[in-house]
């Protein structure tokens, strides 16, 4: 698979990872998505910009 340009960062997870969040429920994995959105949306624009900043590989 090729590597998109705007990705600064990438991880590796295990099959056994991906299988073991799949076994959580799906509220909790919701709930999860919904507080990181509502930490990034309370984060003062600086941080989400150095956030984007390191995304995209610039820094």
């Amino acid at each position: 698979m090729k590597r998109p340009k705007d990705v600064g960062f990438d991880y590796y997870l295990s099959k056994e990872a991906i299988k073991e969040y799949g076994r959580k429920p799906l509220v909790l994995r919701l709930k999860w998505l919904y507080m990181g959105s509502l930490l990034r949306r309370s984060s003062p624009a600086k941080v989400v910009e150095l956030q984007e900043e390191f995304r995209k590989g610039r820094i």
